[in-house]
């Protein structure tokens, strides 16, 4: 038996622990009204040229809900490859490095054939035009999360636009390819290909299996998101984290919960519209997950359940084990790390089929410190 952390879960309750798939009372009506306002904008990928002065590394813009302008860099491969696939990656909590310095990290991916949008959401340095720093904590000392969440109605809730910033971003992304993006490639672009792909990191993994549950089925004979990878995702299990020592999110949450306390009862109903792992069981699609051990800031058990509700078919669904989550947790954790990293470019290999992309990845899933090749990242 492992060693319990300080929720009081070992190793296998950590991997195992399922979340309450109770909705939200208004879960239905308030998703189907959402949608409506997703389909009221056609969003446009263009070239930025008023620059934000938050981050003025933004290469890229395209509006979402409310005509927010939302910052994003696109890479695309530097070696005449065609386009064989489009990925959306969303970035954590914390304040995110600016675009230019997150280039080199998905250029290995983008030179295997994909173009690749960075992006950041609204509020966030890069996403900041007409809206504002959300970032910063208000009177409450709530951050980004917090922002609309008790206000009159659930739309105030700057979360469920996020979703939007992140469907909005996949919609341009198949535009590009299917082809009727305005943004000159100068690279051709494979015809017959229009699913695109989902990345997010902790909050961006929650927000981006939200957006993923929200554009299934949606089409009635292709999927919109064909590929999703979530690492240490957040925003899962609301009902069972908001009872236990509260940590990033939550900190920030309970906060306006206990100022509201004559409201507490229509907040917490509200938290379930956003509950990541009671949307993941609409994910039916290949899904590769890192799930940590130890996590004191995106709580494990919470990030497992959020993976587990997913309902990926036989051999579609693989975890990538660390030991620590959002902690540097010395040399073995940091290779961990950089092997999901590995694991996930071949994921997200245009060429290979997921199942036998990481059929190679299946003993180094738990436990090893080299990739399939004997190297040490």
């Amino acid at each position: 038996m492992t060693k319990p952390d300080d929720f009081g879960f070992n190793t296998v309750r950590t991997m195992s622990h399922v979340a309450d798939p109770v909705p939200s009372l208004d879960h239905s009506g308030f998703w189907k009204r959402w949608y409506y306002r997703l389909l009221d904008g056609s969003p446009v990928l263009t070239k930025r040229v008023i620059p934000d002065p938050s981050d003025p590394t933004a290469t890229h813009e395209y509006e979402s809900f409310q005509g927010v302008k939302i910052g994003c860099s696109l890479i695309i491969p530097r070696n005449d490859q065609p386009i064989r696939g489009a990925l959306v990656t969303t970035h954590g909590y914390t304040a995110p490095a600016p675009l230019a310095a997150c280039a080199d990290q998905w250029q290995e991916i983008a030179d295997r054939g994909v173009a690749v949008l960075i992006v950041r959401l609204r509020g966030y340095p890069g996403s900041q035009i007409g809206i504002g720093d959300q970032t910063t904590p208000d009177a409450l000392g709530a951050g980004w999360v917090g922002r609309g969440f008790a206000g009159a109605d659930a739309e105030d809730w700057i979360l469920p636009d996020a979703v939007g910033d992140v469907c909005n971003a996949v919609r341009v992304m198949r535009n590009i390819l299917l082809q009727r993006c305005e943004v000159n490639l100068d690279l051709p672009v494979e015809s017959g290909r229009s699913a695109v792909w989902v990345h997010g990191r902790s909050l961006g993994g929650g927000i981006g299996t939200i957006a993923t549950a929200q554009l299934m089925g949606r089409l009635a004979d292709e999927n919109i998101v064909g590929r999703l990878c979530i690492a240490l995702p957040s925003l899962g299990s609301w009902a069972w984290r908001m009872h236990q020592r509260a940590t990033g999110t939550t900190v920030d949450l309970r906060r306006i919960i206990e100022h509201h306390h004559g409201r507490s009862e229509e907040l917490f109903d509200r938290l379930r519209l956003c509950d990541s792992a009671i949307h993941a069981s609409r994910v039916r699609i290949p899904t590769l997950g890192m799930l940590a051990c130890r996590d004191e800031v995106a709580p494990a058990p919470s990030a497992a359940a959020v993976f587990n509700a997913i309902d990926a078919g036989p051999g579609q669904k693989w975890r990538f084990v660390v030991p620590y989550g959002h902690f540097e947790g010395g040399i073995a954790n940091a290779r961990r790390h950089a092997l999901f990293e590995h694991a996930m470019t071949d994921f997200f290999d245009p060429n290979q089929i997921p199942s036998l992309a990481m059929e190679r990845w299946e003993n180094k899933m738990n436990t090893g410190n080299t990739d399939p090749d004997g190297e040490a990242p």
